[in-house]
């Protein structure tokens, strides 16, 4: 198969592209690396937490400080696919830096706005109910945080414009950076006993994310001002931004709600501590394995946006679910690799890996569909149709209440069926209300600039 695909661009130009799926992949790789980093640095430093003087309340305390600052950052979810987007020469990248700057500031205002005395703590005290050390640690981890959200919006920007240029190097040197600077400062820090408990973690968080982005500004400062970028007649106003991306804002939110519907449902049914458990366990497991699947929408928004044929994108697309299926299936239904996985790998003995394989195996099915779902709503975006994502979540959250409330009410389904069936029900449908939604706006992909 030939590396090099032929293609004609919209003024006629015979334009000379890699084949899709050697690029996709190099697009795919990094933005999948970076999706999944935060949570391993999380487990890293909690490793490093646990070897503090009180390590219940340090982890602990950064656990609630980090989620008060990731709920702030919240744009930074969407910034990315803002940036694919809307990038498509010098004239758009200007108006898209005005309105990232404005997100930037934003964020930063509301983080210092929580750390007020009297807000965090009413955050801490009254919404959390963290008392004692535990309370301290999250107070002075929330003080070293403010910086987090606008780093983190600046730093999903600038993601978003080294794949936009095809540029996914820079992507690895970015994540590579950020990875071990927080590493190398958490050790710093408590080695020397410059910081303590929770602000350990804080401040390593912060030091990675800055020097993550600054990375990323350096070093695809240059390849971006020889971007040649395309003509478009597409609107690049603030305004024109602003309709696009409250919709996805509004969406990233409603997932939020998802986690404590589901421990609430839990806790009302049997076996409530072991099934909370075991559903955690097992999403975590699965999310690890099906960590390619994090990057399709992503990469599928970059191939788009480089006139890639979208039907060759959708057949990329799931391809890499087949594949991610494939694995999940090695594991979830060869009771030996389940074992090995669930009881070795991840230390889960007695009740809790008998219910944490079978939450594995309920989930199992889901690649295919995550894929399918990124895809169609990787279309909409692209044809700057962002208002049915609205309607997509929104049925997701409604189905996510139905499933709790009868399940928990009207069965005696244990808690784990009630967790980890609610993950892959609300989950395959969601798939199913982007291919409705999204299905006539894949072929418009290829117009989306007309």
């Amino acid at each position: 198969m030939s590396k090099l695909q032929n293609s004609t661009d919209r003024a006629g130009e015979n334009v000379v592209r890699p084949h899709l799926t050697k690029h996709a992949i190099s697009l795919l790789l990094p933005t999948a690396a970076n999706m999944t980093v935060v949570p391993i640095l999380s487990l890293l430093l909690s490793a490093i937490l646990t070897r503090t003087d009180n390590p219940d309340a340090a982890i602990g305390g950064f656990s609630v400080a980090l989620g008060i600052s990731m709920f702030v950052g919240l744009p930074q979810l969407r910034v990315q696919q803002l940036t694919l987007v809307f990038f498509d020469n010098d004239r758009s990248l200007r108006q898209l830096r005005k309105f990232v700057a404005f997100w930037v500031v934003l964020v930063t205002v509301i983080a210092f706005f929580v750390v007020i005395p009297a807000v965090s703590e009413f955050l801490l005290t009254t919404v959390f109910s963290v008392t004692g050390d535990l309370k301290e640690n999250a107070a002075a981890a929330l003080l070293w945080l403010v910086p987090l959200p606008g780093l983190l919006v600046l730093k999903m920007h600038y993601y978003g414009a080294v794949l936009r240029i095809s540029r996914p190097g820079l992507a690895w040197i970015g994540t590579g950076a950020g990875a071990i600077t927080v590493v190398a400062f958490a050790i710093g820090l408590f080695t020397t006993e410059i910081a303590q408990g929770a602000s350990i973690a804080a401040i390593s968080m912060v030091a990675g994310t800055l020097a993550e982005a600054a990375t990323l500004a350096v070093l695809s400062l240059r390849p971006i001002r020889r971007f040649k970028g395309i003509a478009s007649s597409n609107d690049v106003s603030i305004r024109a931004m602003a309709w696009f991306f409250w919709p996805l804002l509004f969406a990233a939110m409603l997932p939020a709600g998802t986690q404590p519907i589901l421990n609430a449902g839990m806790a009302r049914s049997p076996e409530p501590g072991v099934s909370i458990a075991a559903v955690a366990l097992a999403f975590y497991v699965f999310q690890l394995i099906a960590v390619a699947t994090n990057g399709t929408q992503n990469t599928a928004l970059a191939l788009f946006a480089s006139q890639y044929n979208p039907f060759q994108v959708r057949k990329f697309a799931f391809s890499v679910g087949l594949i991610t299926f494939a694995a999940v299936a090695l594991i979830a239904y060869i009771p030996p690799v389940t074992e090995f996985v669930i009881g070795d790998i991840m230390g889960a003995e007695g009740r809790l890996k008998e219910l944490s394989s079978t939450g594995f195996r309920l989930l199992s099915i889901l690649p295919i569909a995550l894929v399918m779902e990124q895809l169609y709503t990787a279309a909409l975006m692209r044809t700057r149709n962002t208002r049915p994502i609205i309607y997509i979540n929104s049925l997701r959250l409604l189905t996510l209440a139905i499933w709790v409330i009868v399940t928990v009410n009207y069965t005696d389904l244990n808690g784990l069926w009630v967790g980890a069936g609610a993950w892959t029900l609300t989950l395959f449908l969601e798939a199913v209300y982007a291919y409705i939604f999204g299905r006539k706006y894949l072929g418009r992909v290829t117009y989306a600039r007309l």
